[in-house]
This record gives C-alpha cells, sequence and structure tokens, in this order.
C-alpha cells in the first residue's frame, strides 16, 4: 500500500454551538475593551432617550447587553433553522441587518455627548461585525 493509498483523517469541525459561544464570548471581550478605552479617553458614559432619565453606561450594562442581545440573535436563529430549515440563513441575515439598522436610530436621538454617541455606535458595530457573520453561517451539512 503506498502513502497515497493511505486515508488521511479528517479533522471535524467544532459542533455550531461552541462556535456560536465562543463569538458571544469574543464580542463580550470586544465591547468590554471599547467601554475600556472610551472610560480612559474622558468619554462620558451615561445617556438618555428624548424626556428620559439619565442612564449611566457601565461596564456591566454592556455585557449584559451583549448577553442579552446576542443571545435573542442565537436563540431566533436556532428557531428558524429548526423550523425554516431552508430560508434559516437569509431570514437570519436579513433580521440581523433590519434589527442592527433600527438599534442605530436610538443612537442618534439619545441625548448624549457626541463622544458617547460615537461610542454606543462603535459598540453596535462590533456587535454587528463579530455575531452576525457567525450567526449567519450556513450549517455544515449531515
Amino acid at each position: 500500500m503506498s502513502k497515497t493509498d493511505e486515508q488521511t483523517p479528517v479533522k471535524a469541525a467544532a459542533p455550531v454551538w461552541r462556535t456560536r459561544l465562543l463569538a458571544l464570548a469574543v464580542t463580550m471581550a470586544a465591547t468590554a475593551l471599547a467601554w475600556v478605552v472610551a472610560n480612559i479617553a474622558g468619554v462620558e458614559l451615561e445617556a438618555s432617550q428624548p424626556g428620559g432619565a439619565v442612564v449611566p453606561i457601565g461596564l456591566v450594562n454592556v455585557a449584559m447587553s451583549v448577553v442579552l442581545f446576542g443571545g435573542a440573535g442565537w436563540l431566533a436563529r436556532a428557531i428558524l433553522d429548526r423550523f425554516a430549515k431552508r430560508r434559516a440563513v437569509l431570514v437570519w441575515r436579513i433580521g440581523a441587518g433590519v434589527v442592527f439598522v433600527l438599534e442605530v436610530f436610538p443612537v442618534v436621538l439619545a441625548e448624549a455627548t457626541v463622544g458617547m454617541k460615537v461610542f454606543l455606535a462603535v459598540l453596535h458595530v462590533i456587535v454587528a461585525a463579530i455575531l452576525i457573520p457567525v450567526l449567519g453561517r450556513r450549517l455544515p451539512e449531515a
């Protein structure tokens, strides 16, 4: 038997849940880093919606938002994979894009400093840049 006849073992891909969990953790770390940079830069980390109370934007708020909304995106994708198998990727990507655009509007309307608005916009871009490609991937064929 020659070397070319031997079969080389194929490394199995990581489970989908592990890849998605890692993406969520990376997103949390990236947004936490952005918060630290904004804090060091002296950005006033508080905002309010028009007519609303001023809300401080702390590191815990940022992390919990990533877990809550990133987890909701993951759940939406899992539901689509279960019930809309053929169109899950397309529907999820369109939905994620729409949610991203709708989430940017409150940033523009928020009563906050320019630095805070830039910080909030950067946070949204970080989350979208990491989670949309990972959660929007096609599942491996079974």
